[in-house]
């Protein structure tokens, strides 16, 4: 199996998605002082405000239920750009502890990237 340039880019973009969430995590929610600091939103510094809608989206699990919806449309058809979405969001939502659906919008969106390239390639090979 070959991958074209569009799926390298849209590869590094799921790569890129997930590390910089993963470096944001890191830096301003996992550390106990950001908790402290961002106590009092009205006066913390501007990195609470990020930081408070990621805990928000995490504890209504709308980061799985987003990787969910993004899974279900690639595998009906979406282009690649949201095949590649449902799998970084699937991931991210996995880093947020939103696991089930998260899993489940990451294993769509890469089931219907790989069978879309698979197609694609099939009808290569006809021609």
């Amino acid at each position: 199996m070959t991958f074209a340039r569009r799926d390298l880019l849209a590869l590094l973009g799921v790569a890129a998605a997930i590390g910089l969430m993963t470096a944001y995590r890191h830096v301003y929610v996992e550390p106990r002082a950001w908790g402290a600091i961002c106590l009092d939103l009205s006066q913390a510094p501007f990195a609470c405000r990020p930081r408070a809608a990621l805990l928000w989206l995490q504890h209504w699990q709308l980061w799985g239920a987003g990787a969910m919806l993004l899974g279900f449309w690639a595998f009906l058809g979406a282009p690649l750009a949201v095949r590649a979405a449902a799998v970084a969001l699937g991931v991210i939502a996995v880093l947020n502890f939103n696991a089930t659906w998260g899993m489940i919008g990451a294993a769509l969106g890469a089931w219907a990237w790989v069978e879309a390239n698979a197609r694609a390639q099939g009808t290569a090979r006809r021609a």
